[in-house]
């Protein structure tokens, strides 16, 4: 229909469904946020009101490539996955080809360390391989499990920046 915004179709992996995230999923995003050793992991801000979560869960909802990890087994939500253009600092960007996008990520307890994310991750590689000259993702120097999955997966360091008063460790694949 001319005019309208379609939202992109399901994908899938062996385990997982990735859809982009709807109204449906908001009860389990709240809940999956709810845990303070993940909202530190991902930079999420540690004193969280229910009317703050629920904003950032509407933020991350409008974005046109925000996805909720979606388990086949149980229909559950297990976590998010955010692609959008590179939110590399402009500086860091130079040296790179136009076009990089940033994957954003999360596995909801208890189903961290379990593949899913990794998973979900090369699935999205394969999906960008012809059309984004790099991915980048970023993670805080004290989450070593994003750390190993990402160098995992061929990401490379990059660099670092300072966002607000924490230091993002910046890796991409190209």
């Amino acid at each position: 229909m001319a005019g309208s915004t379609q939202r992109p179709i399901d994908m899938e992996t062996e385990r997982l469904i990735i859809r982009h995230l709807s109204p449906q999923d908001e009860a389990a995003f709240l809940s999956g946020i709810g845990d303070r050793e993940l909202r530190r992991m991902y930079g999420l801000p540690l004193e969280l009101s229910e009317e703050r979560a629920r904003q950032i869960f509407q933020r991350f909802s409008a974005l046109p490539a925000a996805y909720g990890l979606i388990r086949k087994a149980d229909n559950a939500l297990i976590g998010f996955l955010l692609d959008v253009p590179s939110e590399l600092p402009e500086d860091m960007q130079r040296a790179l080809p136009v076009g990089g996008r940033t994957l954003a990520y999360a596995t909801f307890p208890p189903y961290q360390r379990q593949g899913f994310m990794r998973e979900a991750l090369f699935f999205m590689i394969q999906r960008h391989a012809a059309n984004a000259p790099y991915l980048h993702c970023g993670h805080f120097p004290f989450n070593v499990p994003s750390e190993r999955l990402l160098l995992s997966l061929g990401f490379q360091e990059y660099g670092q920046h300072v966002s607000g008063k924490v230091t993002i460790i910046d890796k991409i694949r190209v």
